[in-house]
């Protein structure tokens, strides 16, 4: 009974998920919501799209290691642990042994030492037709024509776009500078978190730049 009631549950879940008009990610990767966090942290604009590339690209986070992380005193030192601890296992008895050196830079590289390589590769699964059905609608608010047929274009092309894509997109100065958006966006599995992050960048050039960092790969959910 136990076991039909768990089988149950996933499947709704699973569903659920896929329905949502926002883009919701689970947690396959161990650590992925800490490392957003962490992220959200940032202030430096560059830094800020490097912490998204390498979040968005790792298999493993070891969350119980990113508060040493977060206590780097700038924020280039805090990607530097970052990328040292990505898909290695490290474990909490190992952070804790970390986290009793004296020096930040001392507990950071007492992590990054720890070689322990995360054998496995995550995809996620996504289903591609809610922000195919958000840019469908967008496209069909553009006045011109040739507007027109080049988000035609785009949503031919695209294998997949999130909402969360489409909507930051929208949003964008002008027409062009929206298509233009879109182009770069798609085929990127971004979530509402990293369009967060990524618009705390001062320029609306960076902004976008920081999103078409988002490296996680993805399989479409079948129809």
């Amino acid at each position: 009974m136990r076991l039909w009631m768990f089988a149950f549950f996933s499947l709704w879940h699973d569903m659920a998920f896929a329905n949502q008009l926002s883009t919701r990610l689970p947690d396959p990767v161990p650590g992925l919501k800490a490392a957003l966090q962490f992220c959200s942290q940032i202030r430096d604009d560059k830094m800020v799209a490097i912490c998204i590339q390498l979040e968005s690209s790792a298999n493993w986070i070891t969350a119980e290691a990113l508060p040493i992380c977060s206590m780097q005193t700038f924020d280039d030192n805090r990607i530097s642990c970052l990328r040292g601890i990505l898909d290695n296992q490290i474990r909490s008895d190992e952070v804790a042994v970390c986290e009793s050196l004296a020096f930040g830079d001392q507990k950071s590289r007492c992590l990054t030492e720890i070689a322990r390589p995360y054998p496995f590769k995550t995809k996620f699964k996504v289903d591609p037709k809610p922000g195919r059905d958000e840019l469908s609608a967008f496209c069909t608010t553009l006045f011109f024509e040739k507007d027109k047929k080049t988000c035609l274009n785009i949503l031919s092309s695209a294998d997949l776009l999130t909402v969360e894509s489409v909507r930051f997109c929208q949003v964008q100065f002008s027409d062009s500078a929206k298509l233009n958006c879109l182009e770069k966006l798609k085929n990127r599995l971004i979530v509402r978190e990293e369009v967060a992050i990524c618009d705390s960048v001062f320029s609306t050039s960076g902004k976008v730049n920081c999103l078409e960092g988002v490296q996680r790969k993805y399989q479409k959910v079948r129809p």
